[in-house]
């Protein structure tokens, strides 16, 4: 038990080293273009903000949690013998052990912020290929179709009539549309729709994402793609701001029209290719 509290403490200890070194690193590179130094150091602060406040809630749990454990531990007497102090020392233990596993889980929910803040500060390590993008909007349909049935919700969704092909990471932009349908069905009471539509808007491909939700506040579109927003209780707040850094590395672009108590529609656009006369892929 003394090595795991003793493990705990020295993990809250390397965290903030290892987060201020990567900060720095990332300040470091941004710096590189001048002319955007200011907006860029204004964008670094607020993010370094919003991380250590959400760092703040679990570090607090834990040392509240590691001082009752501490409390608990030292009511123990092994001198002591008999029923009572029997009794006591189990009641001492168990007092213990809840608050291990509070510690626990905290430091499991402080990993996943330090992992979301490291996967968001990253730059999207594509694996590129060639796909249709109604075969890729087909696949993610028909895996989210149980869960969407699960929840009462009525999925649908309408292909293009002609191939889209697209350079892409199949799995980085599946991870996009998982994150819209998981928001979408979320925002939803029993009985909604989910609706998945692919069309061609010129040389782009247009992927849309609606629901038929609550709808989001007007003043509250211009933040939803910002790290750390999130308005659902026990939210990441990274999703959104992933989706949109995952298509933008595609070189495309993703946007949002809502309207309250009729719901939510996300269009995600990306350029498309074709082939040329000797058989290499050129952007439409």
């Amino acid at each position: 038990m003394k090595s795991f509290l003793g493990g705990v403490i020295l993990t809250l200890v390397l965290v903030a080293p290892i987060l201020v070194l990567l900060l720095r690193k990332t300040n470091r590179h941004r710096r590189a273009d001048c002319s955007q130094r200011s907006d860029v150091d204004q964008e670094l602060a607020r993010l370094t903000g919003e991380l250590a406040h959400e760092i703040k809630n679990p570090l607090s749990t834990i040392k509240v949690n590691l001082k009752l454990t501490k409390e608990a531990l030292e009511d123990i007497d092994p001198t002591e013998s008999g029923p009572v102090a029997s009794d006591r020392r189990s009641h001492a233990l168990s007092s213990a052990l809840r608050k291990i596993t509070v510690i626990r889980k905290e430091t499991d929910r402080l990993d996943q912020v330090v992992e979301g803040f490291l996967r968001y500060v990253r730059q999207p390590d594509l694996q590129l290929a060639t796909i249709d993008l109604n075969e890729l909007v087909s696949d993610m349909v028909d895996f989210y179709s149980p869960q969407a049935h699960g929840h009462a919700l009525t999925m649908r969704h309408s292909l293009a009539e002609t191939a889209l092909m697209a350079r892409v990471d199949p799995g980085a932009l599946k991870q996009v549309l998982l994150n819209l349908f998981i928001n979408a069905q979320q925002a939803m009471e029993a009985d909604g729709e989910l609706m998945v539509r692919v069309s061609r808007r010129g040389s782009r491909g247009a992927v849309q994402v609606s629901d038929t939700g609550s709808g989001i506040a007007p003043e509250k579109l211009a933040t939803i793609f910002r790290p750390y927003y999130s308005s659902r209780s026990g939210g990441t707040g990274l999703g959104l701001a992933m989706a949109k850094k995952i298509v933008e590395a595609h070189e495309g672009t993703i946007s949002v029209h809502s309207e309250i108590g009729k719901g939510t529609s996300f269009t995600i656009e990306l350029p498309l290719v074709h082939a040329d006369a000797a058989g290499s892929e050129v952007e439409s």
